[in-house]
């Protein structure tokens, strides 16, 4: 279940999140590498049954904060925690507009890098 908070002020813009996951997964008894069917080979051994389960969670948070009409800093964190599996990320950016920006800052922040996570 995702929960989501973005807010934005005159020179801050931030989004917060996170998810929490539950998954299950069960493997009955078979043959290792799979054969026609009325084909039988010798050697082909037979996995064991299996199963499989856990929760995540995910933490994201970015943030942008203008410093003057062409600087901009931002930051962002993405944490992942599951069973095996623990894909964090990272950024820190600074960005500069030649042409300057009062405006209002994007919600939520966009960092110039393709990095998905934070999207």
């Amino acid at each position: 279940m995702p929960v989501t908070w973005r807010q934005r002020a005159e020179n801050l813009s931030f989004d917060l999140g996170g998810s929490v996951s539950w998954s299950h997964s069960k493997t009955d008894v078979q043959q290792r590498y799979p054969v026609n069917p009325g084909y039988t080979l010798a050697s082909n051994p037979t996995s064991s049954s299996s199963s499989s389960g856990g929760v995540g969670y995910t933490l994201q948070a970015v943030v942008e904060r203008r410093i003057t009409p062409h600087w901009f800093i931002g930051a962002g964190v993405d944490i992942q925690q599951k069973k095996d599996y623990t894909p964090s990320h990272g950024l820190l950016y600074a960005r500069y507009s030649a042409a300057g920006w009062d405006g209002d800052l994007d919600m939520p922040p966009q960092p110039l890098t393709p990095y998905a996570d934070f999207k």
